[in-house]
C-alpha cells in the first residue's frame, strides 16, 4: 500500500493507494509542520487516526507539508512516522511541490497557497523558485487564515469593531479577550488558533469592515508574492488552500486588475496529486 498525504498546518489528508494508483481510501489527521509538531504529538496524533489500523500494511509514503523545506525540518517528521510506519519507506517535501503537481498543466507557471499560512513560487517547468521568503505566522503568511484571524482579534481586543459585530462575534465564540490573549500564548500551535477565527469572518463577510480586510489582504498577497517574480503578467497564476477558495471572488477581481490570467483555484490537491504522482 502507498500513503499519499496533503498536509497544511490544520490539517493532514491521507490518500491510502493502490499499486496502480487507485485510492483505497482518505484518512484525515490534524495538520504536521515541523516547526510546531513535537514527535510526541505526531505518534499521538496516528495512534489516534484511522490510519492505525493499515500501518503495517504501508510500504511507502510521499508526504508533502507545510514547514518542510530543508533535510534538517524534514527529519523532525520523518522520525517519528518511521516508528509509526515501520515498514515505509518515506519521502517527506515541500506543499508548494504538491501544490505544483496538483494544478500545473504545462509551460512556467507563478503557484500560491493560501491555507492556515502562506506561500509562493515560481515553476519553469523544472525548477521551482521562490523570491519571497516564507516568513511564518509571526512576521509573514500574508492573505493566510492566521493573518486575518489576527486583524480580527486585534479589533476584537482593542474595542474597534461596530457594536453589531461584537455581539455576532462573542454570540459565534464563548470565548473573551482575556481568554483569547492566553490562548494565543499558551497554546502549543497559536498559528491554528488564530486562523479558526477566519471562519468568523468569511461568514460575515458581507460587513465593510471584513469586505476591506480581504480585499486588502489579498491585494497586499499579490503586491508581495506575485508581483516579486520577473515578467509575472506572462505567466498563469494558480492557488492551493481553503483560505483562496473561499476568496476567490476578491483573488478573481484582482487578478483581473493586475492583468494576470488566473488558471485556476484549487480547495484540496490530494486527487490531482495522487493522479500526477502515478502518472510521472
Amino acid at each position: 500500500m502507498i500513503l499519499i498525504a496533503d498536509s497544511g498546518s490544520t490539517k493532514c489528508t491521507w490518500a491510502a493507494c493502490s499499486n496502480n494508483g487507485e485510492i483505497i481510501q482518505l484518512h484525515q489527521t490534524i495538520g504536521f509542520n515541523p516547526k510546531y509538531t513535537s514527535e510526541k504529538s505526531l505518534l499521538n496524533a496516528l495512534a489516534n487516526s484511522t490510519l492505525k489500523d493499515i500501518k503495517g500494511k504501508v510500504k511507502t509514503i510521499h508526504f508533502y507539508g507545510a514547514g518542510c523545506s530543508s533535510p534538517a525540518r524534514n527529519s523532525v517528521l520523518a522520525k517519528p512516522m518511521q516508528t509509526f510506519f515501520q515498514h515505509a519507506k518515506i519521502h517527506i517535501k515541500h506543499d508548494l511541490e504538491a501544490a505544483i503537481m496538483a494544478t500545473y498543466k504545462g509551460g512556467p507557471v507563478i503557484c500560491s497557497i493560501l491555507g492556515t499560512g502562506s506561500n509562493s513560487c515560481f515553476y519553469d517547468g523544472k525548477i521551482i523558485t521562490e523570491n519571497a521568503p516564507s516568513l511564518g505566522y509571526i512576521a509573514g503568511d500574508e492573505a493566510s487564515g492566521n493573518y486575518f484571524g489576527k486583524q480580527l482579534i486585534n479589533l476584537y481586543i482593542n474595542k474597534a469593531l461596530p457594536k453589531n459585530i461584537i455581539t455576532k462575534f462573542e454570540n459565534w465564540t464563548p470565548e473573551r479577550a482575556n481568554e483569547i490573549i492566553e490562548n494565543i500564548y499558551d497554546l502549543e500551535k497559536p498559528n491554528l488558533y488564530l486562523a479558526s477565527f477566519f471562519r468568523f469572518m468569511y461568514e460575515n463577510k458581507q460587513e465593510e469592515i471584513f469586505d476591506t480586510i480581504f480585499r486588502k489582504g489579498i491585494q497586499h498577497f499579490f503586491d508581495l508574492h506575485i508581483k516579486c517574480f520577473k515578467n509575472y503578467k506572462q505567466y498563469p497564476l494558480t492557488f492551493v488552500g481553503s483560505v483562496a477558495y473561499y476568496l476567490q471572488d476578491y483573488i478573481t477581481e484582482i487578478a483581473k486588475q493586475e492583468e494576470i490570467q488566473l488558471q485556476e483555484i484549487v480547495q484540496s490537491p490530494i486527487n490531482n496529486l495522487v493522479t500526477e504522482l502515478f502518472n510521472a
